[in-house]
């Protein structure tokens, strides 16, 4: 059930990211933000979770406006894919 809730908040976080432009609410996006951080820190060692902290530091460096459309769709390929693998 938890696999499940952290796949849904994954797909979250890539639809926003992916859509960040349309003025998301800063409360929605700074849980985000600490949702992939808290996700990944305590399994820092796993390659997964160095992407994950990789793509909440570009979601940090989106929010303060300056976006890289091709790095924003990279990290919310790979949100999203690993949100829709979790329900497997």
């Amino acid at each position: 059930m938890i696999v499940f809730i952290l796949g849904l908040l994954d797909i979250l976080a890539g639809l926003s990211i992916f859509t960040l432009g349309f003025s998301w609410g800063p409360v929605l996006i700074s849980f985000l933000v600490l949702y992939l951080l808290a996700k990944s820190l305590p399994f820092i060692t796993s390659p997964a979770s160095i992407v994950d902290i990789s793509v909440a530091l570009v979601f940090i460096i989106a929010i303060l406006g300056y976006s890289n459309t091709i790095l924003n769709a990279i990290c919310a390929i790979w949100l999203i894919q690993k949100g829709v693998v979790s329900f497997f």
